[in-house]
């Protein structure tokens, strides 16, 4: 049986690669998605960045002309004097007001405008470092410094594991994510294609009066679907390697130290568990929809209402810390998605991944079998 099963796959990869679109979507497309967002986005947000710094203000400034206050200002910002109705930043000091006396100042400003939320806060930093000077004039005339009232230092002391100061965090918050909707998203065009597509083409019957037995069909159709998976989900792995360790993408979205993250041959072989096993019972689940399915339309509208329970439960994670709730490595995805947090910060354990994965290839088997009885059963397929 197995090396019957073994002919379909390569009869469908054979077919996968006469496919050029469906070449592209699933192997390059996630390569390239990633590293073109985050670039893409890492150049607008520091092009609005640098805008933002260069820009020159119309600022009015009421009840206060003090020079130190100006000076400061114009450290902070560029800016032109103007009266409060053409004002895009207004600073109002309370009428009367001298330097030294306790008063409150309003800042207003558009929040609709990116640029004028950045003057925003320089404005509130200029006020902040204003009062400090204002304090120490205060505290002199007492023979005082402002270093004399501080009497407690703050060191801080991170205790987590190296692969999360690095950047196993911020990967552990991603990675997931983009691997989960990557994997069914390939899982979906290669599974449907290969079931309800084939049933639209005419070319199922004709592969069911073949002297194969139709459980090594069914079998070969589920392996080649999860080779697509994977392949799929690894091609956006790989991006986002590339986005890491591209200056213009990791600095601008995630951070510099992002760079210094090195996976370890354990935590990779984790995450490759993780995801074989996954990609095994994506490609049982979307293959079982689409024998199901009379047609492919009919198949993604089996299909889409699963994408979107992976999605929400994708975004509905992202920002979780790993649990140590045993039973959610019990659940598909959700073990998925907490295997990968966990592996990516360091503190996955051999109990999680085993759960994780006896779960996912049981689910994965069930459906398997169903398939496999869907395949044996005529009327149920509707081929012939």
């Amino acid at each position: 049986m197995l090396k019957d099963a073994l002919i379909i796959f390569r009869k469908e990869v054979k077919n996968l690669f006469k496919d050029r679109r469906t070449l592209f979507s699933t192997f390059f497309l996630p390569l390239l998605v990633l590293p073109i967002i985050f670039i893409g986005m890492g150049s607008v947000l520091g092009s609005m960045e640098r805008d933002a710094q260069e820009s020159t203000y119309a600022i009015s400034i009421t009840g206060n002309r003090d020079p130190v206050f100006l000076e400061l200002l114009a450290t902070f910002l560029s800016f032109t004097p103007v009266a409060q109705q053409q004002a895009e930043i207004s600073i109002a000091f309370p009428a009367g007001y001298a330097p030294g006396i306790s008063a409150n100042v309003v800042v207003s400003y558009d929040s609709s405008s990116r640029k004028n939320q950045f003057a925003a806060q320089q404005v509130v930093q200029v006020i902040k470092d204003y009062e400090s000077v204002l304090a120490q004039d205060l505290l002199s005339h007492y023979g005082l410094d402002r270093q004399d009232l501080h009497t407690l230092d703050i060191l801080m002391v991170d205790v987590a594991s190296e692969a999360t100061r690095t950047g196993g965090s911020m990967l552990a918050m991603l990675v997931p994510y983009f691997l989960v909707i990557f994997l069914f998203a390939g899982s979906m065009n290669a599974g449907l294609d290969t079931t309800s597509g084939e049933k639209e083409r005419g070319s199922l019957a004709v592969l069911l009066v073949n002297q194969v037995s139709r459980t090594s069909i069914a079998w070969g159709k589920i392996l080649y679907v999860s080779v697509v998976a994977i392949c799929s989900a690894l091609a956006t792995f790989l991006g986002l390697l590339i986005t890491v360790y591209l200056p213009v993408g990791s600095s601008a979205m995630m951070g510099p130290d992002l760079r210094a993250f090195v996976i370890e041959g354990h935590v990779l072989a984790m995450i490759v568990a993780t995801l074989l096993s996954t990609a095994l019972l994506s490609a049982s689940v979307v293959t079982l929809l689409g024998c199901i399915a009379r047609t492919m339309k009919e198949g993604s509208s089996y299909v889409m209402p699963l994408y979107m329970v992976v999605i929400l439960i994708g975004v509905t994670t992202m920002y979780m810390d790993p649990t140590e709730r045993v039973v959610l490595f019990l659940v598909p995805i959700v073990n998925t998605i907490f295997m990968m947090k966990e592996s990516f910060m360091g503190m996955a354990t051999v109990g999680h991944l085993v759960m994780t994965v006896v779960s996912n290839i049981s689910f994965a088997t069930v459906c398997a079998l169903m398939v496999s009885r869907l395949f044996n059963s005529e009327k149920i397929l509707q081929t012939v």
